[in-house]
């Protein structure tokens, strides 16, 4: 039978044990989330390149609108202040087929992007 300072020693050890578990468990999910803006779906990726590419965090809300009037993208009134939806299509190069997005930019106080929501849409008619 274990005395009771080895008892004790153990039970340290397997607290430790799991507690270093669980932290390397919440890190990996934590790192292994979606960064803002970002989307699994592999036809938005396009976009979403062309957005960090163009549109980088930071970027006026002015500046955001000029970019998507200057291609012709949709841009919707608001529901929040703070904040520009646009739809956006492209056309995916390897099926030839379009893909639409509806994008909402979050601005900070400043007027200045913060972060953005890429979500695909049914495909609409071009005008």
């Amino acid at each position: 039978m274990l005395s009771f300072h080895a008892q004790n020693e153990q039970h340290i050890r397997k607290t430790l044990v799991f507690v270093l578990l669980f932290s390397l468990a919440a890190f990996v999910i934590g790192c292994s989330k979606p960064q803002p803006g970002e989307t699994s779906d592999p036809q938005l990726k396009p976009i979403q390149e062309m957005l960090q590419q163009h549109l980088p965090i930071g970027t006026t809300d002015a500046s955001v609108q000029s970019f998507l009037s200057a291609r012709g993208y949709t841009i919707e009134i608001p529901d929040k202040p703070g904040t520009i939806v646009a739809t956006i299509r492209h056309i995916d190069t390897e099926t030839v087929q379009p893909v639409t997005a509806r994008v909402i930019f979050y601005f900070d106080a400043n007027g200045k992007l913060n972060t953005y929501e890429i979500h695909r849409i049914f495909n609409q008619r071009v005008p």
